[in-house]
């Protein structure tokens, strides 16, 4: 699906700073790949693209780390999409503007070509629900999943995303802002199975996404988090927090 950066802001911290601390999680999580895979192109594969950004910074890793070796296939139909999941979705206007007139592909596009990345970049345009399946099982070193944020397309891109990841590879996400021990689970599980998209936390004060919440705890538990990133690594058939430098 897509919506890869939608207003999911703490009140604490500006638009720059979740940014920059992306960034850093998204550097750490291909550094942590690079030191176990020595001398190895990485595979990486993102759901929700939007106009790019995290991309872009998926490509500044692999060139710092990797020499420039690796791919990411970024998935995303990059459509219209206000109203589709369910209520409370929230889309600021250069998003609203950007998908009604059918240019947030084309903005992709030429922020990839004038970030230098088009060399690391493969698009997968369409559904995720299509396209994850297709790709091969145990191919990938990370999977990020940052689309569509209500609980039943979450839950879903976990479930697909789980099979391509090989073993000590990484399944990570973005806009955890509350875990499910922080927030008021019941309501959580309400607003989630709704398909509210983005509600206040009434236990923490705080805006949230209720699908991102319950998908991630439903099928992870705890999880590690920085920020609204979050990760788990696979060890065979399991998967275990990540520890990074």
């Amino acid at each position: 699906m897509h919506w890869a950066d939608g207003p999911s802001s703490p009140p604490s911290m500006s638009g720059e700073d979740i940014s920059a601390r992306k960034e850093r999680c998204l550097r750490s999580f291909v550094a942590l790949m690079a030191e176990a895979r020595p001398g190895q192109p990485l595979d990486i594969v993102e759901v929700g693209s939007w106009l790019g950004e995290s991309a872009i910074m998926w490509h500044g890793a692999l060139r710092d780390f990797c020499a420039g070796s690796g791919r990411v296939i970024c998935v995303d139909p990059w459509q219209p999409y206000e109203g589709k999941a369910g209520i409370g979705q929230l889309l600021d206007a250069e998003q609203t503007r950007q998908l009604n007139a059918r240019t947030a592909f084309a903005s992709f596009q030429n922020n990839i070509e004038r970030a230098g990345a088009s060399d690391t970049i493969e698009v997968r345009r369409g559904e995720s629900d299509d396209i994850l399946p297709a790709l091969p099982a145990g191919a990938f070193d990370i999977v990020y999943i940052d689309g569509d944020h209500s609980y039943a397309q979450v839950a879903k891109d976990i479930v697909n995303a789980k099979p391509l990841v090989r073993d000590g590879g990484l399944i990570c996400g973005d806009d955890l802002e509350v875990l499910y021990n922080e927030c008021n689970l019941p309501l959580a599980i309400k607003w989630a199975e709704l398909g509210t998209e983005y509600v206040r936390d009434p236990e923490t004060g705080l805006l949230f996404h209720p699908g991102v919440t319950l998908a991630v705890w439903r099928h992870f538990g705890e999880v590690s988090r920085w920020g609204l990133t979050w990760a788990m690594q696979r060890h065979g058939q399991s998967w275990r927090k990540v520890a990074l430098a």
